[in-house]
């Protein structure tokens, strides 16, 4: 055979290859449909609802204790009769925030993260 013979052989064989090939490398690359559970699913969104009321609650008390705070430093101000007073309240405002702000931080790293949803790592 000649060598032009041989290399249209080779070409040939070649772009069969790659064409019977990339139909093939497409299908296998493609991700195949999961079924999860549908007992994990139903778990997953008893615990879902469950951390979201917690974290409600958690925001819930720490909005209260700000509002009670500023309310307690409206009061403060109200009876304030000199600057001394008015500082005083100023402080007990801003240690009162400072306290709600721990305790929510505290509530919150106790409660931890939120539950993952087993169907996020199957698209």
């Amino acid at each position: 055979m000649s060598r032009w013979a041989v290399r249209s052989v080779g070409a040939l064989a070649l772009v069969m290859s790659l064409a019977l090939a990339a139909p093939t490398a497409a299908v296998a690359g493609s991700s195949p449909t999961v079924t999860i559970a549908p007992l994990l699913l139903k778990a997953y969104h008893v615990a879902e609802r469950a951390y979201l009321t917690q974290l409600k609650t958690i925001n819930a008390t720490f909005s209260l204790a700000v509002a009670t705070a500023k309310s307690n430093y409206v009061a403060a101000l109200s009876v304030a009769t000199s600057a001394a007073n008015r500082i005083t309240a100023r402080a007990a405002l801003h240690l009162a925030i400072v306290n709600a702000t721990v305790a929510r931080a505290t509530a919150l790293s106790s409660l931890g993260k939120a539950p993952v949803n087993p169907n996020r790592f199957h698209h």
